[in-house]
């Protein structure tokens, strides 16, 4: 008797997942620059996770009944929002950079990689990026110093490789990304709709920041659930988010911020390491 098939990416699916989660890191590089613009620092993170929220339901709106149980949608819920929460608010604190930032956050794939992927490859390929990111954080320092948005963005890592993994399950189990993301919308704007009757920041001076981080962040989140489509898949294209830190890094040198050896060596050892990853799901090396 043969034994039964192990789930796999179709044919089509790897590659479509890479370029899926390449766009995702385009998105997040937009996402930071508009943040930590002068005008969207006023502009509290309960009304940009509002925005993100009414303009993601209106995307994905539900088709039909969830498959899979309430409960691990309920842990993407609250996975999702502490990524997005905390990593807003770290956007807005003054001092915060939106590359170091983004270095931060994109710790996540070693977290998810080493979860869902047995390969080696894989495996070294997160390990790379986060020595990279590493090595960015402490270029031209003598000694590990975290300030307080630095330590909430590694929180906010942690919950983004948690929601990463929780996606792949979702979609594992049979889970419709339009389901998953419609569930996880509507309740997320529910909890934030909440929050803003009992916190009642204040109004935003320009409501262009909230309409246009709301509309790429939900944009974002729909290919991210799209490309995430077993929790390999998952950690692969939060790899691939590591991106987003890069297009940043471009960016900033091109405003005029200059960088080491070390820190081109670094941002060297991410571009290797997301290079490392191989677009089909073979067995492990």
């Amino acid at each position: 008797m043969k034994n039964p098939k192990r789930l796999s990416i179709s044919p089509s699916w790897p590659m479509k997942s890479i370029a899926l989660g390449v766009f995702a890191s385009i998105l997040s590089a937009a996402i930071a620059l508009i943040i930590t613009t002068t005008g969207s620092h006023s502009v509290h993170p309960l009304w940009l996770l509002m925005g993100q929220y009414i303009i993601g339901s209106g995307i994905a709106f539900p088709r039909s009944r969830p498959v899979v149980s309430l409960k691990l949608h309920g842990w993407r819920l609250i996975t999702g929002l502490w990524a997005f929460g905390a990593y807003y608010a770290v956007l807005g604190m003054q001092g915060a950079s939106a590359a170091e930032a983004s270095m931060i956050l994109n710790s996540a794939p070693i977290f998810a990689t080493f979860y869902a992927i047995g390969q080696i490859r894989a495996r070294l390929s997160a390990l790379f990026a986060f020595i990279g990111i590493a090595m960015m954080l402490m270029a031209n320092k003598t000694s590990i110093e975290f300030q307080l948005w630095q330590l909430l963005a590694l929180s906010a890592a942690l919950a983004y490789a948690a929601s990463f993994i929780i996606l792949g399950t979702l979609s594992r189990l049979g889970e419709p990304p339009m389901t998953t993301n419609s569930i996880y919308n509507l309740s997320a704007g529910g909890v934030i709709a909440i929050l803003l009757l009992v916190y009642q920041p204040a109004l935003p001076t320009s409501w262009w920041p909230v309409l246009a981080v709301g509309g790429i962040a939900a944009l974002r989140i729909q290919v991210i659930t799209y490309a995430a489509n077993s929790p390999a898949a998952a950690a692969r294209v939060s790899v691939l988010t590591n991106l987003a830190f890069v297009w940043l890094v471009l960016i900033e040198w091109f405003q005029g911020r200059t960088y080491s050896l070390t820190e081109w060596l670094a941002i060297a050892l991410v571009i290797f390491a997301i290079g490392l990853i191989r677009p089909n799901q073979g067995k492990s090396n």
